[in-house]
C-alpha cells in the first residue's frame, strides 16, 4: 500500500511534468526577467498573478532572513529540496535548514521568472537568479546562480508551497 507522502510526491511530479511538457498557448506570453508579461487571457493572468504573489513573498522573506514567514508559505506537508542537502520534509527540518542558512548568508535576491503555469489547483513557477547575482556568505560576496521550481497547491483557497527545489547552474534564464 502506498503512503500518502508517496502518492502526493507522485501527483506533484506528474503535475510538474504535465505543466512543463504540455503548456497551453495562453501561458506562452511570459518572458524571462523581473518584468515578465502575464498571459493575455485575463482569467489565466489572474491565476498567474496569484501564484506569482506567493513566490514574490518568498523572495522578500528570503531577503529578510525570515524563517517563520517562509515556513508559513509552505503547505503542511510541503517539501524543500536544496542542492547538496537532504530533503527537508518536516516543519522542524525546514526550520532548522532556513535558520542555519540565515546564520551564514544574507540575501538580496531578485528572481527572474522563466514561467508560471497554473493547472487547476496546482501551479508551477520557475525562477532563476540573474547573471551577477550575489549572496553575502560569511562576510564574503559569492555569485549566486540558482534556478528554482516552486510547485504550489491551492489549499482552502490559498496557494501554498508544496515542493521547492533548486539547482545551481551558471547559465541562467536561457532555454
Amino acid at each position: 500500500m502506498m503512503s500518502l507522502t508517496t502518492i502526493l510526491r507522485s501527483s506533484v511530479i506528474a503535475a510538474v511534468l504535465g505543466a512543463v511538457l504540455f503548456q497551453p498557448l495562453a501561458h506562452a506570453a511570459i518572458e524571462p526577467g523581473p518584468n515578465f508579461t502575464f498571459a493575455t487571457d485575463p482569467a489565466v493572468a489572474a491565476q498567474q498573478r496569484s501564484a506569482f504573489d506567493v513566490v514574490h513573498r518568498y523572495e522578500q522573506l528570503l531577503n529578510a532572513g525570515d524563517t517563520t514567514g517562509i515556513l508559513a508559505l509552505f503547505a503542511p506537508d510541503g517539501i524543500a529540496e536544496w542542492n547538496d542537502k537532504p530533503t527537508f520534509s518536516t516543519l522542524q527540518e525546514k526550520r532548522d535548514a532556513y535558520d542555519a542558512l540565515f546564520q551564514i548568508a544574507k540575501f538580496t535576491t531578485m528572481f527572474g521568472y522563466a514561467g508560471i503555469d497554473v493547472h487547476g489547483d496546482t501551479a508551477v513557477v520557475r525562477t532563476y537568479h540573474h547573471k551577477g547575482a550575489t549572496v553575502l556568505e560569511g562576510g564574503k560576496e559569492i555569485v549566486d546562480l540558482n534556478r528554482e521550481v516552486f510547485v504550489l497547491r491551492r489549499i482552502d483557497g490559498r496557494w501554498r508551497i508544496s515542493l521547492y527545489i533548486f539547482n545551481t547552474n551558471p547559465v541562467q534564464g536561457e532555454g
